[in-house]
């Protein structure tokens, strides 16, 4: 008896073998990666630990291995190496400190293999002390030790600063970074910071796992005295940059602008008020 089998069965027959087949591999290769990024994971913790703990030797920071330089054009592009360590044997501790206000510290430390290969690091001190507090809204300004300016148009020119180091290497006095900006917080709201006090706040709310929300904002329009005497008008948000843009063309500014009063501010449940003076401007943050 002839057993007579369709085309059309075959065809869906090698269909489903081959779908199976590639379903398992790829559940196969999933497993094997997650597995293998687990233990590297692991490796990285326990070598990180080893050289923390183990005697080291102090290092110039341009004698570290030439793969740790990629590191400081993509994640850490807005931090620089301050010092290092060799752990003989195991790797590099290196201590490194930013510019970048939006990150919760100024400094920190990473760790990096013989071969330069920077470890995955979980301890959650060390990544706290990295974590962002809020984005910058591009672009900022920076005034820098012979007072010119350095303009950042995105996060990849945090490398502009860095090099201007490397040009300097002399220089030990870090930038100012030019008032007011826009930040953008975690639940995406923008704030506009008009001094470091301000921003110094927010970080500390951010510290403490509070609101990082500005106790209140200035109702526009309003107005600032500048050191040269001259009136700024800032009728919407837009217009803090005229702020910017006179520090940058004031590098050698000392005293900050003066916000003229009286001035209505609105607090964060939408209640306002009307603030007279720098004194009861200091009482209003205070209330909150």
């Amino acid at each position: 008896m002839k057993i007579s089998i369709s085309k059309e069965r075959i065809f869906k027959s090698s269909i489903l073998f081959f779908t199976i087949t590639a379903f398992i591999l790829s559940a196969l290769l999933f497993t094997s990666c997650s597995d293998s990024e687990g233990v590297e994971m692991s490796d990285d913790t326990s070598l990180i630990e080893s050289i923390d703990v183990a005697a080291k030797t102090t290092v110039a920071v341009t004698d570290l291995p030439t793969a740790t330089a990629t590191i400081f054009t993509e994640d850490l592009a807005d931090s620089y190496a301050e010092s290092a360590f060799l752990a003989n044997g195991l790797g590099y501790k290196v201590s490194i400190a930013t510019d970048n206000d939006s990150r919760q510290e100024k400094t920190s430390e990473i760790f990096f293999s013989l071969d330069g290969r920077k470890l995955t690091d979980t301890n959650e001190r060390r990544k706290k002390r990295r974590h962002k507090c809020f984005d910058f809204v591009y672009p900022i300004d920076f005034i820098m030790p012979d007072a010119t300016s350095i303009t950042l148009t995105s996060k990849d020119d945090w490398t502009l600063i860095r090099e201007w180091y490397d040009t300097n290497p002399d220089e030990t006095t870090r930038p100012d970074l030019v008032f007011p900006v826009d930040v953008t917080l975690e639940d995406g709201t923008t704030q506009t910071l008009i001094d470091r006090d301000e921003l110094d706040t927010v970080k500390d709310s951010c510290k403490k796992g509070k609101d990082k929300r500005k106790c209140f904002k200035l109702v526009l329009p309003v107005s600032f005295t500048m050191e040269d005497a001259s009136v700024i008008e800032v009728n919407e948000r837009s217009d803090f940059k005229l702020l910017r843009e006179w520090r940058k063309a004031n590098p050698d500014a000392t005293v900050k602008p003066a916000l003229n009063y009286p001035v209505d501010i609105e607090y964060k449940d939408g209640t306002t008020a009307t603030i007279n003076n720098e004194t009861e401007k200091h009482a209003a943050k205070d209330a909150c």
